[in-house]
């Protein structure tokens, strides 16, 4: 049967893009749908993002039913950062189908390929700075907000369709207290030094809340901009991210370390709130998914540590484990005892390092795949 793609154009088309995994995923027991205004602030100019970028959508259908979906994203930010003719795609969800795939990457190739891109890359939905990979291990277990969730085949079409590895991406599982006894020694003399140098650790103020993210986005965009695919995040689209996470996550989760008035470092935890989401049915709030959320919120005792960074100037002074220590008192005064840091790249050696002397355990791994834009036939790139 043929598969046939046509670009979203209607808002009718969109609601269909965004609802098709609910659909795809229905006897998935550990598949979170995504709350559709989420989804639709994403895919629409409201998001920051889209004032700078663009994107396509695609869909896929085999005899008028719907088979699989794909955006293709021009993200401008990281051509300027990066130059070089890189285009991606995202929020990929396809039935176990080569041809479907197939069409869904060629129909993104060739947007990208008529915007001068001459290799794509993905899944980043819509960035690195959001959800990206392709979950690759570690299927068994629910997915953590703001992290993706697939089928174990999206891995062969990708590599059927000519993708190869860029990088691998890790979650580790942290469960009670971080094993930091060991480094107390450590922790003291740490915690001593930053007593002598002026730094002292504190959580966001709600009351200087803006000025606090402006500091913030600096010191984020600071100690990311070495590692690999990061894109600096601009003020607006900052302080969207920061607005979103304050509505899901108490202010006492995003810690900063603070030295003269200006921030060398911080962690940021945010309480799982895909254990609500996963009872509000198919992602929609209304009539009755609102009272849902709200009350199963209360019952979340799980967490995301969602980045940690600390200046390159004070990288190696044990700050980063002071770091973990003071947010996992902070998640316990929530009764959270159970947290995944992700992801961590893993090429980042001094972040895997630290999880793996306090006992973190790595559940899971996430991967990016990229190739050269082909201009061949569509049967001719399949592999056999």
């Amino acid at each position: 049967m043929e598969v046939e793609v046509k670009e979203v154009k209607t808002r009718q088309e969109l609601k269909k893009f965004i609802q098709f995994p609910q659909k795809l995923y229905k006897e998935d027991p550990n598949y979170v749908s995504e709350l559709q205004l989420s989804m639709e602030f994403m895919l629409t100019r409201k998001n920051p993002f889209l004032q700078h970028s663009q994107i396509a959508l695609f869909l896929a259908t085999i005899n008028k039913e719907i088979v699989g979906r794909i955006a293709a994203i021009h993200n401008t930010i990281h051509l300027e950062v990066y130059n070089d003719n890189t285009g991606f795609f995202g929020l990929f969800e396809a039935i176990d189908s080569v041809e479907v795939a197939q069409v869904l990457f060629r129909s993104a190739s060739d947007w990208l390929k008529e915007k001068g891109m001459t290799q794509i890359v993905g899944p980043t939905n819509l960035t690195t700075n959001d959800s990206c990979g392709f979950l690759f291990d570690g299927f068994e277990y629910r997915p953590m907000v703001m992290m993706p969730y697939n089928f174990k085949y999206y891995n062969e079409l990708c590599e059927q369709c000519g993708f190869e590895k860029r990088m691998d991406l890790y979650s580790y599982e942290i469960k009670e207290k971080p094993v930091l006894e060991k480094y107390e020694n450590v922790l003291k003399r740490c915690f001593q030094k930053m007593n002598d140098s002026g730094l002292k650790i504190r959580s966001l103020s709600m009351k200087h809340f803006n000025e606090d993210i402006t500091k913030l986005r600096n010191v984020y965009n600071k100690c990311n901009i070495n590692n690999w695919g990061f894109i600096p995040l601009n003020e607006k689209e900052f302080f969207s991210m920061a607005n979103d996470l304050k509505r899901i996550a108490p202010t006492d989760c995003a810690l900063v370390v603070e030295k003269d008035d200006e921030f060398i470092g911080f962690v940021v935890a945010v309480p799982d709130i895909n254990q609500a989401f996963q009872h509000v049915a198919n992602g929609k709030l209304l009539p009755f998914g609102f009272l849902k959320l709200l009350w199963y919120k209360q019952k979340i005792n799980e967490a995301r540590i969602m980045i940690l960074g600390v200046l390159k100037e004070y990288s190696g002074q044990g700050i980063d484990l002071a770091l973990y220590h003071k947010i996992t008192e902070v998640l316990h005064s929530h009764n959270i005892y159970r947290a995944e840091a992700s992801f961590v790249l893993e090429n980042n050696t001094t972040m895997n390092s630290i999880l793996q002397k306090i006992e973190g355990k790595r559940i899971k791994e996430y991967r990016i795949y990229g190739k050269k834009i082909s201009f061949e036939a569509i049967s001719s790139e399949i592999k056999q």
